[in-house]
């Protein structure tokens, strides 16, 4: 007898496999058939027809803030997402100290058209670091699971202050960045990301912090993946990124490169 029994889905087993209608059995949590299915069950869904597959994974989102005031993330989960990944082109709300949340906040509003009101309102700053918002999540509860990056215009704002989108890190400011992508990795961030992409600007046109790195600074950060052995590098290239660069980063480091 099984524990559940799904009857007349169709099935999708995520592995690119042709779409069959059928029902599907589990047994102490695990998926023990497919098929047609004869066996009795102590609970039967009838999905008429509706789809049944494994969780999406969202592998670009934009929750880092939403998450704060809505663990849902709506709509997403209503989509049939179970997986959001966040942090992406390395625009993030941690690390942040007081003194540079407006900022965050307004470079949020440009590039990725959110409404700073709604931020001002919404974002519960119960955090300065990345393992404390890792932390905070938690805390709350989510309704997803949820991956995120450690990102570097948020690492780099927080380092640099203002001069974040002005100029190239000195070496003392690399080794600060390092630290913080070191530290958010090892809280259990997925990796570390980035975006050298023209089109990414904050409040006025000025470009998003990570668009002032120089390569060294890149390999440096990239480098923190190698020395804590897990992690992957995102990037939101610009044209000027080139890819052998980049195979450069994948070589060195050990670790893949999602462009």
């Amino acid at each position: 007898m099984h524990d559940l029994l799904i009857r007349n889905a169709l099935l999708l087993d995520g592995l690119g496999s042709a779409p069959v209608r059928g029902d599907l059995g589990v047994t102490q949590g695990r998926i023990c058939a497919l098929g047609k299915i004869k066996d009795s069950s102590k609970e039967i869904i009838n999905a008429d027809g509706l789809a049944l597959m494994p969780g999406i994974i969202d592998n670009h989102t934009h929750y880092d803030a939403q998450l704060t005031w809505d663990p849902l993330a709506s709509p997403s989960p209503a989509l049939g997402v179970t997986t959001a990944i966040i942090g992406n082109c390395g625009f993030t709300i941690a690390p942040c100290r007081p003194g540079g949340r407006d900022q965050i906040m307004r470079n949020l509003t440009q590039v990725e058209g959110m409404s700073i009101d709604v931020l001002r309102t919404g974002i519960a700053w119960e955090f300065e670091t990345i393992p404390e918002y890792f932390a905070m999540l938690e805390r709350r509860g989510v309704g997803l699971n949820i991956a995120g990056f450690a990102g570097h215009s948020s690492i780099r704002s927080c380092v640099m202050g203002e001069d974040a989108t002005r100029r190239a890190a000195t070496d003392a400011e690399i080794d600060a960045l390092r630290e913080i992508v070191l530290e958010g990795v090892r809280a259990g961030a997925i990796g570390f990301a980035t975006s050298t992409s023209p089109a990414h600007n904050g409040e006025g046109g000025v470009p998003m912090p990570s668009r002032l790195a120089e390569d060294r600074e890149l390999r440096a950060l990239v480098g923190c993946l190698k020395e804590a052995g897990r992690g992957l590098f995102m990037l939101t290239k610009g044209g000027h990124t080139k890819m052998a660069f980049l195979e450069e980063l994948a070589a060195d480091s050990g670790r893949p490169v999602v462009v």
